[in-house]
């Protein structure tokens, strides 16, 4: 029966069998991670995420810096013209009234440190500032009604309290100007306050000075503490792509250093070992497969070889259409050999044939007309209609009677049966049957087992493989069980017409 891979001769497999028998016993080397290295190739990536980095929180600090110089003098602002506006409202209250306090008229020289509590209360109110009120502010009244009440006025006609100078002319942008309108018996006066912005210009000033001088240095630090943590983020992926530059087909074995740091980049280091392991499987197996291919090829050609030569040794001795005979069975062998190699290659490669709906029990009729050299019982053969490709699976049903009639010692018996949503073919010999242990080794390519080679049936330990894959692409399964007769049974199901249409899923 075919089985786990037997002796491999000749000069092709003697020369490759070594090798691939030392690398299949080599353990993946897998080295520590060394300590963080600095790059020696440029680091685009660092760079990239460093110059983000400046770029945004210098964008954001630059907004954030204006934002905040606008905020503090809109507040400054504000503060003043709000103070003023109280006093102001206090002060022509209390005129309003007929309380005209004389140090309204005094010099603010005079009154500096002389006011208690009552009259700085009766002045400016109980929640002033009196000291910074007179040192930021000037306060005057105009109007038509100063006229009559015979005060000292400057030449623009107005009367400054406190004793000060005239204010300045107010604007926008050099002072912030309050005004209340006064009524009296000779007309209607207006009080006003005036405070330049001086101080508040000088505020901001200090505060935009600290801003300039702060802001390069956060944008340089947070370039720098980026840069710094960058590359210690990526200098494992720097040690990781180096150690996959220095892998070829001859190393494969080797393993790039995943960093201790449970985070994504050693998730992505162990993703790297898990492919590398593959690689070397396919490798080794792909170098399996060369050897077994070049083994099973080279023996018909040498049987053919053989015969010929020895036939032309002696030409008049030689019975030619024994050797025709002879010559014909090894190509054909070889032929089979061949086909099979291209089939599998198809189908690794994905590349299906046409499906369409096939009545399994008719593929199963045909093929076993062509057995003669055993007896063949499909008694237990009924309809069994699949979604699948004629070709692919009279390949799976000859390989599997080939198979059967290698060990079978007298009989075969095949069943078709639809059960539930599945087709189920059977086919049993009354051979030696599979070792429990190794019924899953009779599926690999170029299997043989022990009693495979010890009475060599001429399988070349491809078919059943080949009808795995098969079986398998048609979304069915094949698997070996015990024969009531004490041979092998192998049993495909295959999803009936009805359900080929479903999603896997939905199939199980």
């Amino acid at each position: 029966m075919e089985s786990v891979t037997g002796s491999v001769k000749g000069p092709v497999s003697e020369s490759l069998g070594p090798q691939i028998a030392s690398e299949q016993v080599t353990e993946p080397r897998t080295e520590p991670a060394p300590a963080y290295s600095r790059p020696r190739k440029r680091e685009l990536v660092r760079l990239r995420l460093t110059g983000i980095v400046v770029i945004t929180v210098g964008i954001t600090l630059i907004f954030g810096a204006v934002m905040l110089r606008s905020w503090v003098q809109a507040t400054l602002t504000n503060d003043l013209r709000s103070r003023n506006e109280r006093i102001v409202s206090f002060m022509a209250d209390s005129l309003s009234k007929g309380r005209v306090p004389a140090e309204l008229f005094a010099s603010v020289n005079t009154l500096e440190g002389q006011l208690d509590q009552q009259t700085s209360a009766d002045l400016f109110g109980r929640a002033a500032n009196v000291e910074q009120v007179l040192s930021t502010t000037y306060f005057y009244l105009d109007g038509q009604g100063l006229s009559e009440l015979n005060f000292k006025v400057d030449d623009q006609g107005r009367l400054v309290l406190f004793g000060r100078q005239g204010p300045p002319r107010p604007t926008a942008a050099n002072a912030i100007e309050v005004t209340q309108d006064l009524p009296t018996q000779y007309g209607t006066l207006r009080l006003h306050a005036v405070s330049p912005v001086d101080e508040i210009n000088r505020s901001v000033s200090a505060l935009s000075l600290g801003l300039l001088t702060s802001l390069p240095l956060l944008i340089a630090g947070a370039g720098l503490m980026t840069w710094i943590i960058t590359g210690r983020a990526l200098a494992p992926v720097a040690l990781m792509t180096s150690r996959v530059q220095e892998l070829t087909a001859n190393n494969l074995d080797a393993r790039v250093p995943v960093p201790n740091t449970n985070d994504e980049i050693a998730q992505l280091g162990h993703m790297l070992n898990e492919m590398l392991g593959r690689l070397q499987k396919s490798s080794i197996t792909q170098r399996q497969f060369i050897s077994d291919a070049s083994h099973e090829l080279r023996s018909p050609v040498a049987s053919i070889r053989a015969q010929l030569e020895t036939a032309l040794q002696y030409p008049q001795d030689v019975d030619w259409p024994a050797v025709a005979r002879i010559v014909l069975a090894e190509d054909d062998r070889l032929e089979h050999l061949v086909d099979n190699l291209l089939a599998m290659a198809r189908l690794e490669e994905g590349r299906l044939g046409r499906r369409s709906e096939v009545d399994l029990d008719d593929l199963v009729m045909e093929q076993t007309h062509r057995m003669t050299s055993v007896r063949m019982d499909v008694s237990a053969v009924s309809a069994g209609r699949v979604w699948g490709n004629p070709d692919e699976l009279t390949s799976v049903i000859r390989n599997l009677l080939d198979n059967a009639a290698r060990y079978a010692a007298s009989t075969i018996k095949v069943s078709v049966a639809e059960q539930g949503p599945w087709v189920v073919m059977s086919v049993a010999d009354d051979g030696p049957g599979v070792p429990e242990e190794e019924r899953n080794q009779v599926f690999e390519r170029f299997a043989r087992l022990q009693e495979s080679r010890e009475r060599d049936k001429g399988g070349t330990g491809l078919g059943l493989s080949l009808t795995k894959r098969i079986v398998e692409s048609h979304g069915g399964t094949i698997h070996v069980e015990s024969a009531a007769s004490g041979g092998a049974l192998f049993v495909v199901s295959l999803p009936a017409t009805g359900l080929a249409d479903l999603p896997m899923e939905m199939q199980s």
